[in-house]
C-alpha cells in the first residue's frame, strides 16, 4: 500500500509516530513517506494518509476536503490535547484551549476513518470523539539497544525534555538538592529545556545542553548513568506514553521514576529502576544507584532486555494492522 504520514513536527513526536513507522512499513514492502508538508503527488495518490494532530486552519481545510472525497484518513494523536496544563505549558494551553482550536480538533478526529494513539487511557478519552481508536504504543529502533553511550569520569544523573515539564520537575527539585548534598560524586545533565534556575542544584555540577538536530543525534549524546523520570499526578499525564522510560532502558540506563501512570506500568521496581512517591524515596534511590556501579549495570541490562521487546522491527505489525 501507499501510505503518507503528514507529521506535525520533526522532533520526537514526528519521529516516533510518523518517520519511524513509515521506515518500518517500507521495510515490510509498502511504499511510504513522511514529512511536515504533504506533496501534491502523495496527496493525490496515497491509499492512506496519516495526519498527526491536524488542527491548524489551513491543514484542517485540506483534511476536511480529503475526508469529503472519501479518502482513507488516520488521525494520529499522542497526547490529551484537551487537558494541556496551564502552568507547565502556558503557550500550549492558550493554543489548544481556544474554542476554535478545540472545534477543529474534534471535527478533524470525527472526519477520520480511524484514530491511532499511544496508550489505552488516551484511547478511552478519544473514543468520546471517534468509534474506531487503535492503540499502537511507541517503539524504539533495535539499533538503539547496541549504542554505546558516552561515559564521563563522574556519575551522571540526567533528564531530557521540552519546556513543558515544569510541574514534573517540580516534583523532584527538593529531593535532587538533598541527593546532591549526600552524593558529592554525582553530577547532573539536563538536555533540552533549561531548568537549572528552578532546580537550584550546585552550579559547578550541572551541565545543560540544548536541542539536537535529530532524535538520533540526541540519543548519541545521552551520557547518563541514572535517568530521571518524574511525572506529576495530573489528568494530562494520565494519558502520556512511557517513551522516556523506553529510551533510557534501551540505552541500558537504570531509571528513577514517579510511581504514577504510564511510568508505574513500565518500570520494574528494584529490577530496571526504582519507582518513587515520596521525596525521601527519590533521595534513597538516587543515592543507592550513585554509590553502586554494579547495581547500575545490573538494572541497566535488565532494562535493555525489556526494551528489546518493544522495538519497531519486532512490533511493526501493529502499525501495519492499524494503517492498512
Amino acid at each position: 500500500m501507499k501510505i503518507y504520514a503528514w507529521s506535525a513536527d520533526e522532533s520526537g513526536c514526528g519521529y516516533y509516530r510518523c518517520a519511524l513507522p513509515m521506515a518500518e512499513l517500507a521495510r515490510r514492502g509498502h511504499e511510504t513517506a513522511a514529512g511536515t508538508r504533504m506533496p501534491e503527488d502523495w496527496m493525490a495518490s496515497a491509499d492512506v494518509i496519516v495526519g498527526q494532530r491536524v488542527c491548524m486552519p489551513g491543514p484542517s481545510s485540506t483534511w476536511q476536503r480529503l475526508a469529503a472525497e472519501g479518502r482513507t484518513l488516520v488521525y494520529e494523536i499522542d497526547d490529551d490535547l484537551f487537558q494541556v496544563d496551564a502552568r507547565s505549558n502556558p503557550v500550549g494551553h492558550r493554543a489548544f484551549g481556544a474554542p476554535a482550536m478545540r472545534r477543529r480538533l474534534r471535527d478533524n478526529i470525527a472526519a477520520a476513518t480511524r484514530v491511532t494513539v499511544t496508550t489505552v487511557p488516551l484511547a478511552r478519552l478519544l473514543r468520546e470523539h471517534h468509534p474506531d481508536v487503535r492503540v499502537v504504543p511507541n517503539m524504539v529502533p533495535a539499533a538503539l539497544l547496541d549504542w554505546e553511550r558516552p561515559r564521563r569520569g563522574r556519575v551522571t544523573v540526567g533528564w531530557a525534555g521540552s519546556a513543558t515539564h515544569e510541574m514534573d520537575l517540580a516534583e523532584v527539585a527538593a529531593p535532587l538538592r538533598q541527593f546532591a548534598a549526600r552524593a558529592p560524586q554525582a553530577d547532573f545533565h539536563l538536555m533540552g529545556a533549561d531548568y537549572r534556575g528552578m532546580l537550584r542544584l550546585p552550579a559547578g555540577r550541572v551541565r545543560q545542553s540544548g536541542w539536537n538536530g535529530s532524535v538520533e543525534e540526541y540519543h548519541r549524546q545521552v551520557d547518563f548513568d541514572v535517568g530521571l523520570a518524574p511525572l506529576r499526578p495530573h489528568v494530562f499525564n494520565q494519558a502520556k506514553s512511557p517513551i522516556r522510560i523506553l529510551e533510557l532502558s534501551a540505552l541500558g540506563i537504570p531509571v528513577v521514576a514517579s510511581d504514577y501512570g504510564p511510568y508505574a506500568e513500565s518500570v520494574q521496581h528494584g529490577v530496571t529502576g526504582f519507582l518513587c512517591r515520596r521525596p525521601h524515596e527519590w533521595v534513597k534511590a538516587l543515592t543507592e544507584l550513585a554509590r553502586d556501579e554494579g547495581m547500575r549495570a545490573e538494572m541497566g541490562e535488565a532494562g535493555r532486555k525489556w526494551a528489546a521487546t518493544r522495538t519497531i522491527e519486532g512490533n511493526g505489525h501493529m502499525w501495519e494492522k492499524a494503517l492498512t
